[in-house]
């Protein structure tokens, strides 16, 4: 939808070569190294950058950092799409049911919600990590438990806004169920602004997953993600091994500012359009 909308904004287009690019490193890693992403060698232990067969250096167990950074991509991608999906999907479903649900159920649906935006992300991590311990599924359920919220209200009141116009009404006055006004009429008018949410939420979640990692709240150590990568360059700041903490982080910040210019030119275009 962002590349249909302005196909000739530079930033754009470099924003969508760095996810493409990021993606299409994820998916093919074994293709750019032969290395095994856990694999430790005493012999190469905090090479720097441009080292022979290690071209991102290696850290203080001698694992390769090119490998761990492209398999890193694979966790932190996955949690992204996988919690932006998650989140998008149900926020969509309860805000579709509130907009059309009885009075009473409207209003517990949106007072849930606001309940919910106020409560802090740390502690639902806190809470599920104390239930089932660090894991990838505990990032992806911690993010989308704490971010469906506001897509739900948007839904909400994109449907509410739209449910009493005239061509809402002819629909039904033709014989259209209830269903078939919302799946043909209804949702399409909201998806500019839910696509917008859908593309930060990729980003965020990306975010999340780093800092979580970072605390040592989420994908578990064995498992290379860009949190982690960040978490155990943490040692490395005072000894002049830089590139262990300015890669992974140039990774995360590279990837989310190319998603939020995805986001911002898939809303941006929206504003006065009838998708």
């Amino acid at each position: 939808m962002a590349v249909r909308t302005r196909p000739r904004r530079p930033a754009l287009a470099a924003a969508a070569a760095v996810l493409a690019v990021f993606g299409l490193l994820a998916a093919f890693a074994p293709l750019f190294t032969s290395l095994d992403p856990v694999a430790t060698d005493t012999s190469a232990t905090s090479l720097p950058p441009g080292s022979s067969g290690h071209p991102l250096g290696t850290d203080l167990l001698g694992r390769d950092l090119w490998t761990r950074m492209l398999y890193g991509a694979r966790t932190s991608l996955l949690v992204g799409l996988s919690a932006a999906a998650i989140t998008v999907g149900f926020g969509m479903l309860v805000g579709g049911l509130a907009a059309v649900a009885p009075r009473w159920l409207d209003g517990l649906i949106a007072r849930t919600a606001d309940i919910l935006l106020a409560l802090p992300l740390l502690v639902v991590v806190l809470a599920l990590a104390a239930v089932a311990g660090p894991s990838l599924g505990l990032v992806i359920a911690a993010i989308a438990v704490t971010s469906w919220m506001p897509v739900a209200l948007i839904v909400r009141a994109e449907l509410r806004s739209r449910r009493e116009r005239l061509y809402i009404r002819a629909a039904y006055a033709l014989g259209l169920s209830r269903w078939q006004v919302m799946r043909r009429h209804l949702l399409p008018g909201a998806l500019p602004p839910v696509a917008s949410i859908a593309a930060f939420e990729v980003g965020h979640a990306i975010l999340t997953e780093s800092t979580l990692s970072f605390l040592g709240l989420g994908v578990p150590p064995n498992r290379p993600s860009w949190g982690n990568l960040l978490t155990e360059a943490q040692s490395h700041l005072l000894t002049g091994e830089w590139y262990t903490v300015a890669i992974p982080a140039a990774a995360v910040v590279a990837t989310i500012i190319a998603v939020n210019v995805v986001a911002g030119a898939i809303s941006g275009p929206s504003e006065g359009r009838t998708w």
